[in-house]
């Protein structure tokens, strides 16, 4: 078994604790459990690109990330990434791991997230950074696994705040229906409304297209969750096609990032600013988009 003897750096701006670098490790090589609760609980970025590498190529990778998190509540946001996103390409074989890791990770990126969006000035704006974060969250929550993993997902997420709120909001188009509902049972209203009006707006017209679709008393529940959140802007239910005309100035909603204006198009991509969450080139072939009803 290869001896990998970790180095103390200074730790880098924002780093809770010393940030750790490997030093003569080769790929798949044994860390100590000091060695992987310290990089668990890093946030610079030579730590995390370690971590990440070890978690792709480690051959008993989960079991010592397991017991460090059980171990160390000082689990990084970032490490959380990097740990869902290896269990989305290789999930442990254990289903109580797999739980137990989803749920410690999520709370960890839910948590960063829900303190981002109180700190902004502009409400349901986060940093490129934080969205990156988001977006591992939703990978983990769409992946196509058993039920019972998505649905404690779910949960854990619906008790994270705006934070959670946000990652079900952005996760919705991406899942049956059967979950769509599951998370308009559990995510609560409040949370929402702190995420923005193109958040709002966007997951409002994502759950009253489910409640068309759901016969009663299923969609009972999603009539409710719209009534809790209030008049929202709406949207037309079809989809613009690539072939539809789309011009500069256009108001567009898209299932991820809200209502946005067209400020370039061309046949094949356009270019919108969805205000809060940023300016975004969108292929016309692959995005869902439709305009403000």
């Amino acid at each position: 078994m290869p001896h990998v003897q970790p180095v103390e750096v200074d730790p880098t701006p924002g780093a809770s604790r010393a940030s750790l670098t490997l030093a003569n490790t080769e790929p798949g090589a044994e860390l100590d459990d000091a060695a992987v609760m310290r990089l668990l609980t890093a946030r610079d970025a030579t730590s995390i690109a370690e971590l990440a590498a070890w978690l792709k190529t480690h051959p008993r990778t989960f079991t010592p990330v397991s017991q460090a998190i059980k171990e160390e509540s000082g689990l990084s946001a970032e490490a959380a990434q990097a740990v869902l996103d290896a269990m989305v390409w290789r999930a442990p074989t254990d289903a109580d791991e797999m739980l137990s890791l989803t749920q410690a990770c999520l709370h960890a990126i839910a948590e960063r997230i829900t303190g981002s969006l109180r700190r902004g000035k502009t409400a349901g704006a986060i940093s490129d950074h934080d969205d990156s974060l988001v977006g591992s969250a939703v990978a983990i929550v769409t992946v196509n696994r058993r039920s019972r993993h998505s649905e404690t997902a779910v949960d854990c997420l619906a008790q994270e705040g705006p934070g959670g709120a946000l990652v079900l909001a952005r996760a919705f188009d991406g899942l049956r229906s059967a979950l769509q509902l599951h998370i308009v049972q559990q995510m609560k209203p409040a949370d929402v409304l702190e995420l923005g009006d193109n958040v709002v707006a966007s997951l409002a017209r994502s759950v009253s297209k489910l409640a068309e679709e759901l016969e009663s008393p299923k969609s009972g529940i999603a009539t409710r969750f719209l009534a809790e959140l209030g008049p929202v802007q709406g949207m037309e239910s079809a989809e613009i096609g690539v072939a539809e005309s789309l011009d500069v100035g256009d108001r567009v909603f898209h299932a991820r990032w809200g209502a946005g204006v067209v400020s370039a198009v061309n046949d094949e991509s356009a270019t919108i600013d969805f205000g809060s969450a940023g300016e975004r080139t969108l292929l016309r072939s692959l995005a869902t988009l439709r305009r403000e009803g």
